[in-house]
């Protein structure tokens, strides 16, 4: 059980965190206090020239600072060409955090691991977003987030109405539960897939049945892992009525692309504001089995869709 957890990390690990590009945007660091006394770090690079647009990058679930990442910072922030670029730190990272992929890494910092959760992140966003746009006036105010930073970009644009498009990439279904399960039957390589299963759902209702207790899971604590497995994403999409883009790559092994397809259909039932994109052959990182990625082909949809959607 315990391996299986530490692997979880995976699970709603953004994509932009597994894919390496070379350099990196020199972004203007700023600080914002919260009203327990700590402080959100949060990075605008602005155009020489005026611009009507904020696209607002939000990375996943990983102890990592949202400064050393590459692929948000130069691939991904590629999404909307004239445009302001906002990305913002978790709860208690800042860039002094060095870039580490490995998920049981000993120097997360223990602020984080007891503080983050999908909710303190819309609530930091939201801040530095009244904060930001008290200073400019943007027209436009395009969010993006992948995998735990799609869901974070959906339950923001929920409840904050300056939101003018939403992009989800590779958020899976309804359930964070559902979306772990699918990820157990398709990474077990010793045919446990089965123990490992019921174990997970254990551990679920454990979290959910129990008041809050010392954790540290996969680089999260209690407060993240309670709030992934209660949080219904087909809800909080449903109050969008913004453009939503939701992109889904069918050969994800993170997230099921069967649950979101079925999430995306329920709710275009009801709504008309949603696009489902899905990408046949390539995997949660946007790579096809051969190691080739094809992340800049997906900012260039992601792009023709802004342009046909931006006023």
């Amino acid at each position: 059980m315990q391996k299986r957890l530490i692997f979880l990390c995976l699970i709603k690990s953004v994509f932009l965190s597994q894919l390496t590009f070379a350099g990196k945007l020199e972004n203007t660091a700023y600080t914002l206090d919260r009203d327990d006394g700590s402080s959100i770090t949060f990075y605008l690079k602005k155009l020489p020239k005026p611009t009507e647009n904020l696209l607002l990058l939000i990375q996943g679930s990983d102890c990592n600072s949202v400064y050393h990442n590459n692929t948000i910072n130069n691939v991904f922030s590629a999404s909307l060409k004239d445009k302001d670029v906002l990305t913002i730190e978790k709860y208690g990272i800042d860039k002094s955090l060095s870039w580490n992929t490995d998920s049981e890494r000993n120097d997360c910092p223990q602020n984080y691991i007891d503080q983050d959760s999908p909710s303190q992140r819309v609530k930091d966003i939201q801040q530095v977003l009244e904060h930001v746009m008290a200073a400019k006036q943007y027209k436009n105010l395009v969010v993006l987030g992948g995998s735990e930073g799609a869901l974070v970009a959906n339950m923001l644009s929920a409840q904050f109405e300056k939101v003018t498009h939403t992009i989800a990439i590779n958020g899976g279904g309804r359930w964070f539960l559902d979306d772990v399960l699918y990820n157990i039957e398709h990474t077990s390589m010793d045919g446990s897939d089965e123990s490992q299963k019921q174990g997970f759902i254990g551990f679920t209702q454990h979290i959910l049945n129990s008041p809050k207790f010392d954790l540290t899971m996969s680089g999260h604590g209690y407060r993240w892992w309670r709030e992934m497995l209660e949080i219904d994403q087909t809800e909080a999409i449903r109050q969008i009525d913004n453009p939503i883009l939701i992109i889904q790559t069918e050969d994800d092994q993170n997230v099921s692309p069967k649950l979101a397809l079925q999430q995306a259909q329920i709710l275009m039932a009801t709504k008309d504001n949603i696009l489902y994109k899905a990408y046949p052959n390539l995997d949660h990182g946007f790579k096809r089995a051969s190691g080739v990625s094809e992340a800049h082909r997906v900012v260039g949809d992601i792009q023709s869709w802004l342009n046909q959607t931006l006023d």
